[in-house]
């Protein structure tokens, strides 16, 4: 009845610092770090122009998913979890996206792209039109019954039940579907969209209830000002904002990961 919620590996050689920083910090609540960058949409415009001349939709999000695998991918202890104060890797990388069922704004389920890093944004963008279509129409939403029993809870009992939640799943790394949440409900790191509601750039927090230890939230495309080879010039700029686990990810793991997804964005296609 009960499996492996996620398949994982000791992670090697973690350092004295390493140890203190886990140490240091009971949770990613307590350990987060934020930050924020501009990045030049030229290329992103670019290939979501060539899905529409295909008669195909691309949003920012999906590149963006895409983006973060690619950025997991280069810095693998980023791709981990905690438990019993030691890290564990995780073997593929999923990426969460956040999806509202309806527009009243009170609900929030969401979804899983499953080893994102090696599917094409076509795959992927796919893929999230068909998820967030059933979610929104009601045929399939594997957070149905988890959001049916947190309705039906008193408020103080739900923090208790998202922490057991948790606890099992992740601590003890163990998964049945009588719980009533999909297996690895999370994934590997997280992305949500405020460009869609219109919002330029925000700040996401990272919870102790999900061990996710990046959230990349997605600003609204838009036109401004930059220096090119000392000229200044109207370039598009997407605004990504990213919350990190500085347990897990510091100075250096993020730089590594600004570089990769800096790279993949100037040339998405």
């Amino acid at each position: 009845m009960f499996r492996k919620n996620i398949q994982l590996k000791p992670y090697r050689g973690m350092s004295p610092w390493r140890k203190v920083a886990l140490a240091t910090w009971r949770n990613s609540e307590e350990a987060s770090v934020y930050g924020w960058v501009d990045f030049d949409a030229t290329g992103i415009k670019a290939v979501m122009n060539k899905f529409e001349a295909e008669g195909k939709r691309l949003s920012p999000t999906t590149i963006a998913a895409k983006g973060l695998a690619i950025a997991i991918v280069s810095y693998p202890r980023s791709n981990s979890v905690i438990r019993f104060g030691r890290i564990y890797e995780r073997e593929d990388v999923d990426i969460f996206l956040q999806v509202a069922p309806d527009d009243t704004g009170e609900n929030l389920s969401g979804m899983v792209v499953r080893q994102c890093d090696q599917k094409s944004l076509e795959d992927i963008s796919e893929e999230i039109k068909n998820k967030v279509g059933n979610i929104r129409t009601g045929r399939k939403d594997d957070f149905a019954k988890v959001t049916k029993t947190l309705s039906m809870s008193p408020t103080f009992l739900i923090g208790w039940i998202l922490r057991f939640m948790k606890f099992l799943n992740y601590t003890l790394n163990i998964w049945s579907p009588a719980l009533g949440a999909p297996r690895d409900a999370f994934g590997s790191g997280m992305v949500t969209s405020l460009g869609m509601l219109g919002i330029q750039r925000g700040l996401a927090p990272l919870l102790p209830f999900y061990p996710c230890p990046i959230i990349v939230a997605v600003g609204r495309l838009e036109d401004k000002a930059v220096v090119i080879n000392g000229v200044v010039e109207v370039r598009t700029v997407l605004p990504l904002t990213m919350t990190f686990d500085h347990r897990l990810i510091d100075g250096v793991g993020a730089g590594k990961m600004i570089a990769a997804i800096t790279a993949y964005l100037e040339n998405p296609s």
